[in-house]
């Protein structure tokens, strides 16, 4: 009977024991979760450090719910820190997880934050396929945080088409996520986690359509309410709500306080690790306002020497997320054997020919410059070769095509931009394929786009760059970059 006793007492003593720890693990598991969830939009560094701890914890107990969580939270830092091929690799065990099943909450900021994901690596079908599905995830729920997510899924929308220059809709959005959010009680909107609270930035996207427009009257209040907000909760990332003050006041031709926000934007951006090129270009814009050309020429100087590295990291990271994500779409449709699986091989094996080909041609041209020993055969060749090599990009609508222009031609970018400093990346590579001799209908083809967009985009770049309804974009663009080499 002792003995029973004992044993008994023993086995409860050790029971309660091995409880207790693991009851400590999980507790210091949402400690360090809610550490991560603290420093969001405060100290991205310290969140995700605290996320890749709880990251361990997580892993060793195989606990899933507490994996999907962490890997959100580890993977929304990387995000940041445009470190995009951990962040998917992250993303995507998130999305493998068994907890993720039945949590449609959670299943949709996964989403989200992959459309976010796709919207920096310039995918934008697959953010704007990625933000349906979250939404529709979140129809049918009516609690706070899935009201609050779906008020940010619009406003991801409303960038979306401000992106495509349809600010209609962009408009119409936008609307949506504030009326929603509005109807929020802020005790109820400031109680949730970090990882929902986006409403300083939904006023912020209100005030960027709107100055997108060239209506800074309209835009004012939203910069205001976007601010005030970013202040009541306590964001340090306050760059974004620096730089749209700066654009209302460059706008509204008070230049001095525009010139002090950007220099308060370049600040906050380099505390946060953040690249700061075209702020340094609204800088320099802004002294030629003003007539202060030495400051001009050095921000210019700055941002120009910043974008040579930036574009050019960027380039980088975008050629192996697009090299890594063609390899997984093989290796999952492979193991599916469906007619995707065909088609995705087929595309890598006409790549790899086309690779190829273009090699055999080179070495095959090397061999008779060589041969010839024809120094102006070889350049003319060389010429041929680069401006085949980017046509065959162009027609495929390759992700290499823009980083291999700007090679060919370095000095593309720097001048139009000394034209008008804030011509965007779509538009400058629309110059590139007019600069190539490619017409509406081919530019529209190869990039998957309507004629009609394109040639909305061609007026809108006419206007951008003040030229004359008389001349001719192909025509003057060829002339304006050769006799300026």
């Amino acid at each position: 009977m002792i003995q029973k006793f004992l044993l008994l007492f023993l086995f409860t003593f050790l029971h309660n024991i091995c409880f207790s720890q693991q009851e400590k693990q999980i507790t210091k598991t949402d400690s360090l979760l809610n550490l991560s969830d603290n420093y969001i939009n405060v100290d991205y560094k310290k969140s995700l450090q605290y996320a890749e701890e709880a990251l361990i914890i997580a892993k060793k107990e195989n606990n899933s719910n507490n994996k999907v969580r962490v890997y959100y939270y580890a993977a929304k830092s990387l995000v940041f820190f445009r470190q995009f091929e951990k962040a998917s690799q992250y993303i995507e065990k998130g999305l493998q997880e068994k907890a993720l099943k039945n949590d449609n909450l959670l299943k949709a900021n996964y989403y989200t934050l992959q459309a976010s994901y796709y919207s920096r690596m310039s995918l934008f079908e697959q953010q704007f396929n990625n933000l349906r599905k979250a939404l529709t995830l979140l129809k049918s729920k009516k609690d706070i945080e899935s009201q609050i997510l779906t008020s940010n899924i619009y406003t991801y929308f409303a960038d979306y088409y401000t992106e495509l220059q349809d600010y209609k809709l962009a408009n119409i959005y936008s609307d949506k996520s504030i009326s929603i959010i509005e109807k929020i009680p802020i005790n109820k909107y400031l109680s949730t986690k970090k990882i929902y609270k986006n409403k300083a930035f939904i006023y912020f996207y209100k005030s960027w359509i709107y100055l997108e427009q060239k209506n800074p009257h309209l835009a004012y209040p939203f910069i205001v309410k976007a601010y005030n907000q970013a202040v009541l909760e306590k964001i340090d990332y306050m760059a974004l709500f620096n730089e749209i003050y700066g654009d209302y006041y460059y706008q509204t031709n008070d230049y001095k306080k525009a010139i002090n926000f950007y220099l308060k934007a370049v600040d906050n951006k380099i505390k946060f690790g953040q690249n700061h090129a075209n702020i340094d270009t609204k800088i320099a814009d802004t002294y030629k306002k003003i007539g202060n050309s030495n400051n001009e020429i050095y921000y210019l100087k700055r941002a120009e020497d910043r974008r040579k590295i930036d574009q050019k990291e960027y380039n980088k990271i975008i050629r192996n997320e697009l090299n890594r994500i063609v390899v997984k779409k093989n290796i999952e449709k492979k193991e599916s054997y469906n007619k995707i699986t065909i088609i995705t091989l087929a595309f890598c094996i006409l790549l790899i020919v086309l690779i190829l080909r273009i090699r055999i041609v080179r070495k095959r041209k090397r061999g008779i410059i060589i041969e010839r020993e024809k120094e102006i055969e070889e350049l003319q060749q060389k010429v041929t070769d680069t401006f085949s090599e980017l046509n065959e990009l162009a027609k495929e609508n390759s992700p290499h095509f823009w980083g291999r222009f700007q090679e060919i031609h370095p000095y593309f970018v720097q001048k139009l931009l000394k034209i008008n400093p804030n011509l965007k990346t779509s538009e400058l590579t629309l110059c590139a394929y007019i600069y190539l001799g490619f017409s509406n209908k081919e530019i529209a083809e190869y990039t998957f786009k309507a004629i009609r967009t394109i040639e909305n985009n061609r007026y809108n770049l006419r206007k951008k760059i003040n030229l004359n309804s008389t001349e001719d974009l192909t025509v003057w663009l060829r002339k304006y970059i050769d006799e300026t080499s």
